[in-house]
């Protein structure tokens, strides 16, 4: 009986405490969902806060019309607290960050400022999780929130997306946030990856989530391009999925590819007093994606196929590490191996880390396995018998 007595109290307690845990109503809140931090011409920061709109559907007997599904919130000021601060001055709304999508800082910013230090209140702030993506915009990132999303509800939600799928399917970017950037900069020698979104001139409405941000020093330094982010994900063990192209011999711009199934690949430094050297391999599988001058009928020449797409490989990763020693940043993580296994030699490193990093000799072995050549046999399909 007592016991009877005891649970209906509890489940009495439960109702009468039940509710919001705050005072605040949903009509008392913007929900942020992209902000764009730029550097003004007086050096304070404008913001551009992409509030999400909840939009009304009126349907008449011929039309159906829907309002937009966000509106962009300008504010400028010399902290980014600061400029948050004013946003209800135009809302009229508190913004509220639980939802925050993405974070785009505009080039000029991002190489004059340390992203660290600039994105701290989103770091200590309760809202904003660490899981919010981070890019760098080249130009202006306000500008890019200006654009009609293609196919999401929201600017934003397009920037993140495009990232995402630029990343597992292309191999052009990275898949990076909050937390990764702040991984990176407490790494050995603090040197980071950041994914880049630019414009496209020609076409409205149209935006590109390809190559990579390098920094070093919490700031911008310079710009991996798109065609060497396959090679750095490689050196990374990042590399999700991506095609290969092969130059026909002999034949302008016709082109054979392989599809990568799956990569592992392991990049060591290689100690021996005091020379550093580093070993690279790759092991993987791979698929035909598409054959105009080549007929796999034996295994001879299955092996010739393989052998020019290793080559290929090779290459990528090789000029993909030139670019990283001609502007000595290592963005690998050889440092942080180094680090691991030898604290006392990278403290000994560490000082002109960059520049022995620039003349580190490397060696490149590529084994592959073609595993398909898909739905039809292993020839050219225009090719006969």
């Amino acid at each position: 009986m007592k016991r009877g007595i005891f649970c209906l109290a509890m489940l009495l307690g439960l109702f009468i405490i039940s509710g919001c845990w705050s005072k605040f109503e949903l009509t008392e809140r913007g929900f942020v969902m992209g902000v764009a931090l730029d550097q003004g011409e007086d050096g304070k920061i404008e913001l551009t806060t992409q509030i999400y709109r909840p939009t009304s559907t009126q349907t008449t007997v011929t039309s159906v019309s829907t309002s937009a599904s966000s509106i962009n919130i300008k504010t400028r000021d010399d902290s980014v607290m600061e400029a948050i601060r004013d946003i209800p001055i135009h809302l009229g709304r508190k913004a509220q960050w639980s939802h925050l999508r993405v974070i785009i800082v505009g080039e000029k910013l991002a190489r004059s400022n340390n992203l660290g230090h600039l994105l701290d209140l989103f770091y200590r702030d309760h809202e904003p999780r660490s899981s919010v993506s981070l890019m760098i915009s080249k130009g202006a990132a306000g500008r890019l929130f200006e654009k009609k999303p293609l196919i999401e509800q929201t600017t934003a939600q397009q920037f993140l997306r495009a990232k995402e799928s630029s990343y597992i399917t292309s191999a052009k970017t990275v898949d990076y946030n909050l937390l990764d950037l702040v991984i990176q900069l407490r790494s050995a020698n603090g040197n980071a990856i950041v994914p880049f979104v630019y414009e496209d001139k020609k076409l409205k409405d149209i935006f590109s989530a390809a190559g990579l941000a390098l920094l070093k020093g919490g700031k911008m330094k310079v710009v991996l391009p798109s065609t060497k982010v396959e090679g750095l994900l490689m050196l990374r063990n990042a590399y999700q999925s991506g095609v290969i192209e092969i130059k026909c011999p002999g034949k302008n711009r016709e082109y054979e590819t392989a599809e990568v199934i799956s990569l592992n690949v392991k990049t060591k430094p290689r100690m021996q007093g005091d020379q550093i050297s580093i070993n690279i391999s790759l092991v993987g599988d791979v698929a035909i994606g598409e054959l105009k001058c080549s007929d796999i009928n034996s295994a001879k020449a299955e092996m010739a196929f393989i052998k020019k797409v290793e080559d290929q490989l090779s290459e990528q990763i090789n000029s993909t590490m030139k670019f990283l020693q001609s502007n000595k940043l290592e963005v690998i993580g050889i440092a942080d191996m180094i680090y691991r296994k030898d604290p006392r030699k990278w403290e000994q490193l560490k000082k002109n880390w960059d520049t022995q990093f620039a003349e580190l000799p490397f060696t490149i072995q590529v084994r592959l396995r073609l595993v398909t050549s898909g739905t039809i046999s292993s020839k050219p399909a225009g090719a006969g018998g």
